[in-house]
């Protein structure tokens, strides 16, 4: 597709790459005004601008609102791209009818224009260099160094013979000092480990099916959810659901992301579509099903408020299952777990991809995925443990793939020094791949789902087992879930469930198949990262649509996806609010609608056209919505002449950027 500027006077599009707010507005509202829309174009921060569009209270801009929302977010993001700006990295879109005080949605999204990605790969290309000339005069240096000690080495390799030659033949007393075996438990290893924040004690864990076998394994699964309908089903009889999965319990340690709170709690978070909880003495079917450890950086943790969370955190530990990802405040969210079972040591981390629920030096919430607390994280970790465990809670709902900030997301984090990725949230299976030697899974689906009535469904675990040799297998177990009791399957229906996970991944360079070896890897250096601020300290609240996700990190190029047409959107962070303006234009003070207290969630895109995401309740798309509506459909006309002339445009422009 090729794109022109000649409607334009050229002095309008360079104002706008140049980040001029008001040529911006212009270059949107040539499109927006004939149909009765104004777009108000602002900054947010260094890069990322908001629109607020601005409609006339009809009924029917109120239907199309809703109905519209993916196709108009496309359009704008694909105007913004159409643009080039090397300068714009992201957008934040609102809509605000003009009788009314609130926001009624809003969305973040990352546009990576030609431009943009250009310049991305410039950075990464002239940090490469700088790193190639700083080893060569490291390089030079040490040939130097040699050279000037050569003399001194000759003459103590030849004192050192000539002492031994001279050396006693009979053999004489002496205290022979302790000797290690590289497979013996090592007994002389601190009880602690100093993490990014604060010293955490390490967890004993001897409670394994088999001690002698020297490999340790790990089971993860995706979301579980033991309230609403899997209490319908279950009841009291909390041995079911885990009856049929003997793989849980005969795993060392087993994880699950537990996705709603253990409480009695009445009051939930305000806002939230979908508030789930489940009775306090539900933790027994965890128990029952041999979970070790759940993740409880999600978008449901908060579900009943810090008192909802605070009874979770103590119903787990009395149960003894470790929890990492949430708490009382972000130092409790950020504490991993370090566990030692078989002589190894293997931390546990859990972040949340969002920027609201999330936990401050004040208040309770998840653990904020931020690149900067990542690599703090990970390198406090890296020479005192293991194995490295990094949970993820993030991504769009029912996409099939991971988008190129996911993915961008998870090498950074192998390259801080993670050993494994696993991710979940999006209630299907994505694709996995190999990266530098170590597995990421982007997406296990729903595991045990008890927010969503379908009670029968196809998912899979994933297990990793590990030795001290630093080898690792990985695995996928195929899973049928029927009435929420998982069962691992073989035969035709193992094969088809995991011909899912094969065909999803097939795009990535080196796809984790269902079974894996890996050897040992040198230790990475870690990615530099530029400091980053904390989250804000009032973070967006939410409910069940899908969050404004951590763009990539800044300098790193993009992962394209080969099936996207150009000019595609990916997930864009959540700006920050109290960010401090600067004077360039990008960083201007922001517009009173992204502070309004009448906020409402937003929702990431897909890195693909994909069905729009439904609520979770309904986990599967709805067939008819595959495809963008055409102009012929009638199912998507409106009744009068405002609806009738803004329908088939937004249709027609949906089309061609999809």
């Amino acid at each position: 597709m090729v794109y022109t500027n000649s409607p334009y006077h050229p002095s309008l599009v360079e104002l706008a790459r140049a980040g001029n707010f008001g040529a911006i507005s212009h270059w949107l509202n040539q499109s927006f005004m004939p149909y009765g829309i104004r777009a108000h174009v602002g900054g947010v921060r260094p890069g990322c601008l908001k629109v607020l569009l601005e409609l006339q209270p009809l009924p029917e801009h109120r239907e199309l609102v809703s109905r519209w929302r993916e196709y108009l977010v496309r359009f704008i993001c694909h105007r913004i791209w159409q643009l080039n700006s090397a300068r714009i990295e992201g957008v934040r879109i609102a809509v605000w009818f003009n009788n009314e005080t609130g926001i009624r949605w809003q969305q973040a999204v990352k546009v990576v224009a030609p431009a943009r990605r250009q310049k991305m790969q410039q950075s990464q290309e002239l940090r490469s260099r700088i790193n190639q000339t700083s080893r060569q005069k490291a390089q030079l240096k040490t040939a130097r160094t040699l050279l000037m000690s050569a003399p001194l080495l000759f003459a103590f390799v030849f004192g050192a013979a000539l002492a031994f030659v001279k050396a006693p033949v009979e053999p004489m007393n002496a205290a022979a000092g302790p000797t290690t075996d590289s497979n013996q438990a090592t007994t002389d290893r601190p009880t602690t480990v100093q993490a990014a924040l604060e010293t955490v004690p390490v967890i004993k864990h001897d409670q394994v099916a088999n001690p002698a076998d020297p490999m340790v394994s790990l089971m993860f699964a995706g979301d579980v959810t033991l309230s609403d309908h899997f209490a319908d089903a279950i009841g009291q009889n909390y041995e079911q659901a885990f009856a049929a999965m003997p793989e849980y319990r005969q795993a060392d340690l087993a994880m699950v992301n537990l996705e709603n709170p253990l409480t009695r709690a009445t009051t939930p978070l305000a806002g939230k579509q979908f508030a789930f909880k489940a009775d306090p003495a539900a933790v027994k079917v965890l128990e029952a099903g041999g979970v070790d450890i759940v993740t409880l950086a999600n978008n449901h943790t908060m579900d009943y408020q810090e008192a909802g969370l605070e009874e979770t955190i103590a119903t787990l530990d009395q149960a003894g299952i470790q929890h990492v990802g949430a708490g009382r405040n972000v130092k409790d969210a950020r504490r991993p777990d370090i566990i030692e079972v078989k002589g190894q040591r293997i931390a546990y981390l859990g972040y949340y991809s969002a920027d609201f629920e999330i936990a401050s030096e004040t208040r309770a919430g998840s653990n904020y995925a931020e690149e900067k607390r990542i690599a703090e994280d990970i390198q406090a970790l890296r020479k005192q443990v293991d194995w490295i465990i990094v949970n993820y809670h993030w991504g769009a709902e029912l996409a099939t793939h991971p988008a190129d900030w996911q993915m961008e997301l998870a090498r950074f984090t192998i390259d801080q020094g993670a050993d494994v990725v696993v991710g979940h949230h999006p209630h299907v299976l994505q694709g996995a791949e190999i990266y530098k030697g170590r597995p990421i899974a982007y997406s296990l689906g729903n595991f045990i789902f008890g927010g969503n009535p379908r009670r029968d469904y196809d998912t899979a675990v994933l297990k990793v087992a590990v030795n001290k040799d630093k080898q690792m297998k990985v695995e996928f177990l195929p899973v049928e879930v029927r009435n929420y009791q998982p069962k691992v399957v073989s035969g035709d229906r193992g094969v088809e469930i995991l011909q899912q996970i094969d065909d999803r991944s097939a795009s990535f360079q080196e796809p984790l198949r269902s079974t894996a070896v890996l050897d040992a890897r040198v230790s990475p250096e870690p990615t530099p990262v530029s400091p980053a601020s904390p989250p804000a300290d009032t973070p967006i609240e939410a409910g069940d649509t899908e969050p404004a996700t951590p763009s990539p990190i800044e300098g790193q190029s993009p992962v394209p996806d080969p099936s996207a047409p150009a000019g595609q959107t990916t997930p864009e962070a959540a700006p920050r609010s109290d960010q401090a303006p600067t004077p360039n234009g990008f960083g201007q003070p922001s517009n009173s609608f992204i502070n309004s207290p009448n906020r409402t969630p937003m929702r990431s895109l897909t890195a693909e056209p994909s069905p729009s995401p439904a609520p979770e309740t309904s986990p599967e798309p709805e067939p008819q919505a595959s495809n963008p509506p055409t102009q012929d459909s009638s199912n998507w006309r409106a009744s009068n002449q405002v609806g009738e002339q803004l329908i088939p445009h937004v249709s027609t422009l949906a089309a061609t950027i999809w």
